[in-house]
């Protein structure tokens, strides 16, 4: 299909982060929108599953929270089990007090895209694929507008590109914005079983007598393994009678690198070494993958981009840096901000970005002059709430991934004997479930852990 010569906004990326910021645009009456995605629809891998309450709000400014509740699984609290026992880590509950959605909700990703898909589509935005991009270079004619080349060789013209094509975005690279841990690239890959992960969706035969309201953590020794029951029939070949359970847990590096796809052998090797099958004891049935609907692999790491909204470079300064006076480059989602999945953060921030950025753009279009701006102060002015934007936006960024990588270092402590200045002995994963063990005895303190979770501190 032919793409149109200009837009006022281009969206680069049809995940769930690119439709949400198309429905926010729409909402503040803003419609020269195109949203494009190099891929078909429904090719995109899934990932992500948890959505929790400030996400849900955001849904809900875009008018699409009722729909997307309708097809989740409510979550009422998260646990943690291991051979000593259940600790309930997480109550919702409590949360009624802060928000009107006092859960979590369990939705896979690609269903809640295809809700944001038929949103965007009963709202006539105009969403194409496979286009994929090869370039982005500021226009001839004007250098605040920017050209984006396609790899088929068409061109849209766009007032602003805004960059939701996840972690690998041309986008991004094109711009040349930065793109780092920002603690620093990580040196315990060797020891860090949370570096290569698998995620699954199977069917269990002999399922846990676990509550479905909950998020389950089987923890053993130093690995942990998810366990979450999907709510409806999230795939068609499989019957709406037959309970789909999400699992995903990290690979040691003494396994090799994980499948493409494991198999429902590779998957029960997983539950038979670490998963409920340990933590329920031999007296226990045995539980038992009978079935994989969908699989795959990836390795997590903590990255961020160094600024979420810049202008593109039109050349380079005395100073050696890039020039910045082309149009607008805004990044979204996995595209300005990734991390590993403990706390199931990253779709939701990625969300929250975008519903956040609609009302900025929509005043970014209306206060821009049309032609090439004549000054730095001009521009200065012009870009002055998309640069608050991108430094709130990266800060909400930089807490969450503080966040989750404490919580994973805290899930992965080893469960061995170990020793204080050389004469004390002491067991890291047994301090930590006998901390938490006392510590969530406590409605308050639970309800805590469900706040830090739940995004409404961090919206």
């Amino acid at each position: 299909m032919s793409l149109p010569q200009s837009v006022d906004i281009l969206i680069v990326g049809a995940g769930p982060t690119g439709l949400c910021l198309a429905l926010a645009l729409h909402k503040h009456n803003c419609t020269n929108v195109l949203v494009v995605d190099g891929v078909e629809q429904g090719e995109n891998t899934s990932r992500a599953v948890a959505v929790h309450a400030a996400t849900i709000e955001a849904f809900d400014t875009i008018g699409c929270a009722e729909d997307i509740l309708q097809a989740a699984r409510k979550i009422s609290a998260t646990a943690m089990r291991s051979k000593r026992g259940r600790i309930e880590t997480a109550t919702f509950g409590p949360l009624a007090k802060y928000t009107k959605f006092p859960f979590m909700i369990a939705i896979p990703q690609h269903v809640t895209e295809q809700i944001l898909g038929k949103a965007v589509q009963d709202r006539n935005i105009r969403v194409l694929r496979p286009h994929r991009v090869a370039r982005v270079q500021p226009s001839a004619e004007n250098p605040s507008l920017t050209d984006v080349i396609f790899e088929d060789g068409q061109v849209v013209q766009a007032r602003v590109v805004v960059g939701a094509d996840g972690s690998h975005s041309t986008i991004r690279e094109n711009a040349k914005i930065g793109w780092a841990d920002p603690d620093g690239e990580p040196t315990d890959e060797k020891d860090n079983r949370l570096m290569q992960m698998i995620i699954a969706d199977v069917i269990l035969e002999n399922p846990p007598d676990w509550p479905l309201e909950n998020i389950n953590l089987a923890v053993s020794t130093d690995n942990i393994v998810l366990l979450v029951a999907l709510p409806g029939q999230p795939y068609p070949h499989i019957s709406a009678d037959q309970l789909v359970y999400r699992i995903a847990t990290g690979i040691p590096a003494s396994w090799g690198p994980p499948p493409h796809a494991p198999d429902s052998e590779y998957l029960q090797k997983i539950l038979d070494a670490w998963g409920p099958n340990v933590v329920l004891g031999p007296d226990a049935p045995r539980i038992v993958v009978k079935q994989t609907a969908w699989s795959s692999r990836f390795r997590t790491r903590s990255s961020i981009a160094d600024t979420f909204f810049a202008r593109l470079p039109t050349g380079i300064g005395s100073d050696g840096e890039p020039l910045r006076e082309g149009g607008p480059i805004v990044l979204i989602g996995d595209a300005a901000h990734i991390h590993p999945p403990m706390g199931g953060q990253g779709m939701n921030l990625g969300i929250r970005d975008s519903v956040k950025l609609g009302p900025v753009l929509v005043e970014f279009l209306r206060t821009a002059p049309a032609g090439p701006i004549a000054t730095r102060a001009q521009r200065e002015l012009v870009d002055a709430p998309l640069r608050q934007w991108a430094e709130e936006r990266r800060g909400r960024a930089l807490t969450v991934i503080r966040f989750v990588k404490q919580l994973g270092k805290s899930m992965t402590l080893p469960n061995e004997r170990r020793w204080l200045l050389g004469i004390v002995p002491f067991n890291p994963a047994w301090l930590r479930d006998t901390f938490l063990g006392f510590m969530c005895r406590f409605t308050w303190w639970r309800a805590h852990a469900a706040w830090q979770i739940s995004g409404l501190g961090n919206p």
